[in-house]
């Protein structure tokens, strides 16, 4: 069996050694195929910032001192959005929606500043191949405007993105359809790489501009601090609330029961019957539980109050910003290479469905002859 493997194998190669002409066009037609590709990408330059993520889980005591070993007493408090939530969470337009507002300059022209829309709507490159291929995909579109009744490009009653998006965008945002490219395209230029061992957060933002690229690096953390600090701050808010309002409930009790206990001592004050004694130390007792209420209330309040004004860092940054030198696509050698081992890859089947009998070669048929009758006199 090895014998007959090994005599397959050397026939085959001899076969395609007999081929090699065609083979050899086919590697210098991938070669050309990659070179041309990688001209036609345009280069992004890659920032990344390394970062340690602080402790997920703290617990608060009842005076509002945050630790992060538990204690008897001491409340738990677990944030809903962790780092492996990032790479999900970056890509949300709520939270992509307020950075297109930030102002970028460009390497090549530091007197030109602009939003980070602007940049992504007009200072963007792509492939030739990709206009061909937007160009016919528009065409249908194109030829059914006028059936429907309005085009959706233009805002009748809204306006763009670029005037009316707040920072803080809440709600809901009507987008137009460049706006939606818009945001579409910041969406693939962000990434986070989580390392669960070494509780690290990797954020990395790719522009074909390195001054661009860094800018929005940097905005990027200072924008992820500031969404997760206000996101703590709203639910310690709404916990503050919550913990007024039963303040509110448990003094009113307390001056309740306080009033009734005063009443009942200053009109029982001559009797000295043991009903009366009994009646007195219930209502006292009642009015010692609200009491105790009120004051842990009181305490919880104070506690949250603390806890609102108290801002916990999210990320610890170790690495910063840095302006790249050199791009990180396309990259020369896997272009290239990648294109080459396709065609070649594509030559052999070729060859082997050649070989094999596949490929049927239509032969031209050899025309009929037509005789001619002679008549002899």
């Amino acid at each position: 069996m090895k014998i007959k493997i090994k005599k397959i194998h050397s026939e085959w190669w001899a076969y395609v050694w007999q081929h090699r002409k065609l083979m050899g066009r086919l590697a210098a037609l991938g070669v050309l195929v990659g070179l041309v590709v990688w001209l036609s990408i345009p280069n992004e330059y890659e920032t990344a910032i390394f970062t340690v993520a602080e402790p997920r889980v703290v617990y608060v005591d009842q005076d509002g001192a945050v630790t992060t070993r538990g204690t008897p007493g001491a409340e738990r408090i677990r944030d809903a959005i962790l780092p492996s939530h990032y790479h999900w969470f970056i890509a949300s337009p709520n939270f992509l929606l307020p950075l297109a507002r930030i102002p970028v300059t460009l390497d090549d022209d530091a007197h030109t500043t602009m939003t980070l829309y602007d940049y992504m709507a007009e200072h963007q490159r792509y492939p030739w191949w990709q206009y061909i291929i937007s160009g016919v995909f528009s065409i249908p579109r194109l030829m059914l405007a006028p059936f429907r009744g309005g085009n959706g490009d233009t805002l009748s009653a809204r306006q763009s993105l670029r005037e009316t998006l707040p920072m803080d965008n809440e709600g809901v945002v009507q987008l137009s359809r460049k706006d939606a490219r818009v945001v579409k395209a910041l969406r693939r230029c962000f990434d986070v790489d989580i390392n669960a061992d070494k509780q690290s957060v990797t954020l990395m933002v790719r522009m074909q501009d390195p001054l661009v690229s860094a800018t929005v690096a940097d905005s990027l953390l200072a924008h992820l601090q500031r969404y997760m600090t206000r996101y703590r701050r709203e639910k310690e808010q709404k916990l503050l609330a919550e913990n007024e309002e039963l303040f509110r409930r448990a003094r009113e009790d307390y001056h309740r029961a306080q009033d009734e206990y005063a009443r009942y001592a200053d009109s029982h004050r001559a009797l000295a019957t043991v009903t009366a004694r009994a009646e007195q130390a219930r209502i006292r007792v009642q009015m010692l539980l609200a009491e105790r209420e009120y004051s842990r209330a009181d305490r919880l309040v104070r506690a949250y109050r603390r806890r609102v004004a108290m801002e916990r860092p999210v990320l610890t940054v170790i690495e910063d910003a840095r302006v790249p030198q050199h791009s990180v696509s396309p990259s020369a050698p896997l272009t290239i290479g990648g294109w080459l081992i396709v065609v070649v890859c594509g030559g052999l089947g070729w060859l082997w469905l050649k070989r094999a009998h596949f490929v049927i070669r239509w032969h031209r048929r050899p025309r009929k002859r037509r005789y001619r009758v002679v008549w002899h006199h």
